[in-house]
């Protein structure tokens, strides 16, 4: 095949090549004489005003020797050879003339390709891909689990997964997406959120992102119930802790507790939690519990909260020895001589604080540096009781180590709004814990069988990181501040050789938990409940100040970090079974030198 070759305009010295001989007039016809005009209107550009001839020399050459070759009859001729090899030619060789593909395939075939591509992935979609699509739409997935060979939780099924990669949940409204302090003024934004609008959600270890149900027994307060993550579930847009006279593990009592341990925490705002709290004022009993702790300590393993709970405190002095004294330390004959109404003697009966901010430099310490006391602080937002007249209340509290003399903690540096629903809890502590507490009445409409109605139950709280005694907490019910503490109520008293208490500075979890134990209602009276019970909880909404630099939603921060110290001491943190820290304690300064 004859390839053309286009050959740019002529140079100014460029010579025109031999016209091919011109035939008589006579031996022409009209179509002939058409034809030669506009051959030689091709050559000489005629057609394209302006234009030189695009024929290149060696081609002009071939033609030219071809003339002479068939001579003037020859031409004449309206064969393949005379006529119509030579309007190819020169057709061929003009200037107007353009190769359109320059490669294997041309630009039009790509899009030809291109438009039955689109057209083969319509029709595919339409007769395969909808009907696949309306078939899952209608029927959803089986939860058997292919009958429990794989991929199944505790109940044998597979769980609803909680698919949300975002901290705040998408189905929290956009109005309570910012908070206002009515006591500070200040204004916070929305950090965490969880609506429990998903019905089926379960919470079985790996079911959740942020929660877990815990399968233990709380013996520290010798709870009646076995808390089992098949007692929670969300149903109906709510949280629902269950409890049921059913036996379970030796106990005849089963419900939920509710945490995220080591997997949401947050340092210091404004946590509340919407909730209807089972039974009803006359029922004497339940213990619903809404509560945080700090990630160091995971509760109900007593073995990691031994030498951690409640302590919160950064001095090294007599507040971080067992018993909280030694002989020869200040204050030493008070400590040891306080007695309880219950006959025990001695103000503190804990193991000491494990590690303090005098531990030994190498000795086993959570971190950053040794020189930082780290510890597991708890701050109540509720643990609801009944008490006389049937009158629900809610304690308001916080857990603390070391303790004051006779438990007996600064109330002029706090504040009750309202007299006639908050007054401080006579139970001031025990040889376990200090206790720092409110009690404010609940409304009744926040029982189930009361009223049914939603009941926010909240705290906020802001560290001083600069350790200068001026943090603070607020407790609120019913969206109004019940009552106020400030780190001034537990700051230092030197005639026992104790330092300030601190607001957590700890990451703290959060624990929703519904229980039955004399331990907290000691008059419990089982006659009065009626089972099953249930505690509901529509929503829990963390907020931080929008005037700090950045969140603090962790459980293991820079400057409080936890995640190294719990691998190393992962078997402790797993195993409900150690009541105490089953490894040596680290040294310290005070009591080991270094």
């Amino acid at each position: 095949m004859q390839r053309y070759q286009y050959v740019q305009p002529a140079s100014p010295g460029f010579s025109p090549p031999p016209q091919r001989p011109s035939l008589p007039n006579g031996s022409l016809n009209s179509s002939q004489r058409t034809l030669n005009r506009n051959r030689q209107s091709i050559i000489s550009g005629e057609r394209y005003p302006g234009a030189q001839s695009s024929l290149d020399d060696e081609t002009l050459a071939a033609s030219s020797s071809r003339s002479k070759l068939l001579g003037d009859k020859g031409v004449g001729k309206t064969d393949s050879i005379g006529k119509d090899d030579d309007d190819f030619d020169d057709y061929g060789h003009s200037r107007g003339y353009r190769e359109r593909s320059s490669g294997i395939i041309s630009l039009r075939g790509c899009l030809n390709l291109t438009t039955l591509l689109i057209i083969s992935c319509g029709l595919l979609m339409l007769f395969a891909g909808y009907p696949i699509l309306e078939h899952y739409r209608k029927h959803e997935a089986s939860k058997l689990g292919a009958y429990n060979l794989g991929g199944t939780n505790g109940t044998g099924q597979v769980p609803v997964i909680h698919s949300r990669l975002s901290l705040v949940d998408k189905d929290t409204p956009r109005n309570a997406r910012r908070w206002t302090s009515p006591i500070s003024g200040e204004r916070f934004h929305l950090v965490f959120s969880d609506e429990f609008e998903e019905e089926g959600r379960t919470f079985w270890p790996g079911d959740d992102p942020f929660w877990e149900g815990v399968n233990i027994w709380y013996g520290a307060t010798g709870d009646y119930e076995w808390y089992s993550p098949e007692q929670i579930n969300t149903t109906g847009g709510a949280l629902q802790l269950t409890m049921e006279a059913k036996p379970l593990n030796n106990l005849n009592f089963r419900s939920g507790m509710l945490q995220s341990w080591n997997k949401f925490c947050f340092t210091g705002g404004y946590i509340e939690f919407s909730a209807i709290l089972p039974g009803a004022p006359t029922e004497v009993g339940w213990w619903p519990g809404l509560w945080l702790q700090g990630n160091l300590a995971r509760p109900g393993y007593l073995g990691t909260t031994d030498g951690m709970w409640p302590y919160s405190y950064n001095s090294c002095d007599s507040g971080i020895l067992p018993n909280q004294t030694a002989p020869g330390r200040p204050g030493y004959s008070t400590v040891t001589g306080y007695e309880y109404n219950d006959g025990k003697v001695g103000l503190n009966w804990n193991n000491g604080m494990r590690t303090p901010s005098c531990t030994c430099s190498g000795e086993d310490h959570p971190g950053p540096n040794n020189n930082v006391g780290r510890s597991a602080p708890e701050l109540d937002i509720l643990e609801a009781q009944i008490r006389a007249k049937s009158v629900g209340q809610a304690s308001q509290s916080l857990q603390a180590a070391p303790f004051d003399p006779g438990h007996d903690w600064r109330t002029n540096f706090s504040e009750i709004y309202d007299s006639s629903v908050t007054t401080y809890n006579s139970f001031t502590g025990n040889v376990y814990q200090s206790t720092i507490s409110g009690v404010s009445t609940i409304p009744d409409t926040a029982y189930l069988r009361t009223g049914n109605r939603f009941t926010t139950f909240a705290l906020e709280y802001t560290p001083d990181f600069s350790q200068r005694g001026r943090g603070s907490i607020t407790w609120y019910i019913d969206g109004k501040a019940t009552w106020t503490m400030s780190e001034s109520s537990i700051g230092p008293r030197p005639e026992i050789d104790m330092g300030q208490r601190l607001i957590p500075l700890e990451a703290l979890s959060i624990v929703m938990n519904f229980g039955i134990s004399r331990g907290f209602q000691a008059d419990l009276d089982f006659d009065t409940l009626q089972f099953p019970a249930t505690m509901k909880i529509d929503y829990v909404r963390v907020y931080q100040l929008d005037s700090e630099p950045e969140d603090r939603v962790s459980c293991s921060p820079p400057d409080y970090p936890t995640s190294e110290y719990i691998e190393r001491h992962k078997e402790v943190y797993m195993n409900a079974n150690y009541t105490t820290w089953p490894k040596a304690w680290p040294k310290n300064t005070l009591v080991d030198g270094c």
